[in-house]
């Protein structure tokens, strides 16, 4: 089936304000392939925009949008509302890690972020806890007096909400610690009053299997790896009305998509790895566009300063 899309931009639902004008290659009008608030960059000197590419952008897409819109509203709550939280279930480079990043940077008040990664029990957590908020954490310090330390600065800093990535992983220890680290969870919420945020593998919601209280109150959230279907033209086609090149680039067919759903397996961290490579080199090369060929070469990084390519101004 044919996939292109024409060629009409999508603006980025958290695209940045548009700029006032400056002096550069060309006037930000002139490069109407991209969308309005972006096209400031594309005048800017190679070694800027290679610097805004590296940088990356957030663009979202349904089902990123419906989990943060969801993770906005348990946040916006009165104070002390119980029983709000949620699960965010995705493969390997969906984007959780960064609608965890994302959410604490938009959000007002401090957010706690931590990872389960190989945790087994609360005494981990929550020195893990700990370590986030620049606490108190030596090893001597027994799990009861961690618990109170980690509930009189989410009060005392007045912390909005515990985010725990990987969260997979608590369920790899013994049934008994597996039970007790839910537990610990579930009280450390009740007492702060604050959202419970999960975020993990696709696996994740049978770590819940032996606490249903806190399965129900944690609504499940997908991120589903893509595939060749208008959704995926239209992100790729957000990318490009993002990415600071003098122009138009040649994603939208179906040829060139198909070939980015192949490399990367639909994991979007390898398609935007792929895509800022390719974006990089075809500033370098002077290209200055997104093509498959670019998309092909771009398996390989740029040539280092001085030992091929050049950047300049």
């Amino acid at each position: 089936m044919d996939t292109t899309i024409d060629t009409a931009q999508n603006l980025p639902a958290n695209a940045p304000p548009e700029l006032p004008t400056s002096p550069g290659p060309g006037s930000p009008e002139s490069y109407v392939h991209l969308a309005p608030p972006y096209r400031m960059d594309a005048t800017r000197s190679n070694e800027e925009r290679i610097e805004i590419i590296k940088k990356g952008i957030v663009i979202e897409h349904a089902a990123y949008t419906a989990a943060m819109d969801y993770a906005y509203w348990i946040l916006s709550q009165p104070d002390g509302t119980p029983g709000r939280g949620m699960l965010l279930m995705g493969e390997p480079g969906a984007g959780k890690s960064t609608f965890g990043e994302e959410l604490a940077r938009a959000c007002k008040g401090p957010i706690v972020m931590i990872s389960a990664e190989g945790a087994r029990s609360m005494r981990e957590v929550y020195g893990r806890v700990l370590q986030a908020l620049d606490g108190p954490v030596a090893k001597s310090m027994h799990t009861p007096d961690r618990e109170l330390a980690v509930i009189r600065l989410f009060r005392a800093l007045q912390v909005r909400a515990f985010v725990v990535d990987e969260i997979q992983d608590l369920a790899k220890g013994t049934q008994r610690e597996h039970e007790r680290v839910l537990l610990s969870i579930k009280y450390l919420s009740n007492t702060a009053r604050i959202p419970l945020i999960c975020l993990g593998a696709p696996e994740s919601e049978q770590t819940f299997r032996m606490d249903k209280h806190l399965a129900k109150r944690l609504r499940p959230f997908k991120l589903p790896l893509w595939k060749l279907d208008q959704s995926f033209a239209d992100l790729v086609s957000n990318i490009e009305a993002t990415l600071p090149l003098r122009k138009a680039s040649a994603l939208r067919n179906e040829e060139a998509l198909r070939y980015l759903i192949d490399i990367s397996g639909g994991s979007l961290r390898e398609i935007m790895a792929r895509i800022t490579c390719a974006a990089v080199r075809a500033i370098l090369s002077g290209e200055e566009c997104l093509t498959l060929q670019g998309l092909k070469d771009a398996e390989f990084p740029p040539a280092r300063p001085g030992t091929g390519d050049g950047v300049n101004g």
